[in-house]
């Protein structure tokens, strides 16, 4: 395994690219302990060509962004291909990576570093870095060099630390786009709205006393990663987007209970994710009861109640109870998998699965059942297979 991939707009500035690429080689040899060669790679300087083979077999992304660097359809591929990556690990795991760093190489007022979320930029003190880039650094080097040696610390310090291994996905997509992990995948998929019914810190009941796992709005609510706002959010959509769908998060509210009340399309799938808290709060049950009364085939609820959130272990019996009698019908609604109580966030993801899935073909035999059947040829009767490839 390499520690990094360098992604950076080939063809130009190759003497300054190769001499970075050197320098933080060196340094991260050093402090692995490893031959400087054998640290990091990049792809050929005069090729448009990606190998997913060292893509796949590195741990870190290294961008030296540029205003070049998202009209390269080999940068959007190897951009796109570590979002997948992290697409996948955070659906497995509910866990981020830091495993992209984005570099200024030259500044580009399209893209400024903040609006690359939720990667993170280099948390330097030079005032030149900020301004002009690391290319006016290396080009000045005599007059920055201090502040070239203190960005080649920090993106090798962000190398080094990086620890969570992600998992080799097939292929890459060239058309990839710089949009942040967990946004919605592209109109065209089938889509599916999550429906956070939850509640912001200043909301909770006086009985709720662990306020760590709430943020300032209910789709900050994190009931796996106390302190990791929109952790949730996060895992919802990459799982979905992981299964084709285009994904969507909204609060439990009066404007949400009527949009979705509205639609009238059997495919329109709804997830309802609850905060079984949620249920002490006298506004909120005539919202849940009206998600609780749509269409059964298109619509579900998943309760994440991490086992690590001891006050709601001793509150179960209660927890339940509210819950029996503010959503009766998804409460009732027997299922082969678990749908109340998830302790965790593989437990919770492994369940996301199966209800996509299962919602997935429910709305398909809608659909199939509502066009009248094509007659019945000579060789037998014709069939429609479900889906199912992704249940496993």
């Amino acid at each position: 395994m390499s520690h990094f991939y360098l992604s950076h707009v080939r063809t130009v500035d190759e003497e300054w690219v190769a001499s970075f690429f050197h320098d933080l080689c060196l340094v991260v040899g050093e402090r692995t302990g490893r031959p400087a060669e054998a640290v990091g790679v990049r792809g050929e300087p005069q090729s448009p060509d990606v190998s997913v083979d060292l893509l796949g077999r590195s741990t870190v992304l290294v961008a030296l962004l540029s205003p070049r660097y998202f009209s390269q359809s080999y940068c959007l591929a190897e951009w796109s291909y570590f979002q997948r990556r992290l697409n996948v690990h955070r659906s497995r795991t509910g866990r981020s990576a830091d495993a992209v760093i984005p570099v200024m190489w030259e500044p580009d007022p399209a893209h400024p570093l903040d609006a690359i979320a939720p990667y993170p930029p280099l948390r330097v003190r030079s005032e030149a870095y900020k301004r002009d880039g690391l290319l006016h650094l290396l080009r000045l080097k005599a007059r920055y060099g201090p502040a070239y040696e203190e960005v080649l610390k920090a993106v090798a310090d962000r190398i080094v630390a990086a620890a969570e291994l992600l998992p080799e996905v097939h292929g890459f997509d060239a058309a990839g786009t710089h949009a942040p992990v967990g946004a919605s995948a592209p109109a065209g998929g089938q889509t599916v709205s999550f429906v956070m019914a939850a509640m912001g810190e200043q909301d909770a009941p006086d009985e709720r006393h662990s306020r760590q796992y709430y943020g300032k709005t209910a789709l900050q609510w994190s009931p796996y990663a106390p302190g990791e706002h929109e952790a949730l959010v996060s895992l919802v959509k990459n799982t979905a987007t992981a299964l084709d769908f285009s994904a969507t998060v909204l609060p439990l509210d009066e404007e949400t209970v009527d949009r979705i009340s509205r639609e009238r399309d059997p495919e329109q799938l709804v997830v309802l994710l609850v905060d079984a808290w949620v249920a002490m709060l006298g506004e909120k049950h005539r919202l849940l009861a009206a998600v609780d009364e749509r269409n059964p085939e298109a619509t579900t609820a998943l309760e994440p109640r991490a086992r690590d959130d001891t006050e709601s272990a001793e509150r179960a019996v209660t927890l339940d109870e509210l819950l029996d009698r503010t959503l009766p019908l998804m409460r009732g609604r027997h299922s082969e998998y678990e749908r109340w109580g998830l302790p965790d966030a593989e437990s919770f993801t492994s369940s996301l699965r199966k209800v996509l899935v299962r919602l997935q073909n429910e709305a398909l035999k809608s659909s199939v059942e509502a066009v009248p059947p094509p007659a019945t040829s000579a060789d037998g009767p014709l069939t429609f297979p479900l889906l199912g490839r992704y249940s496993s």
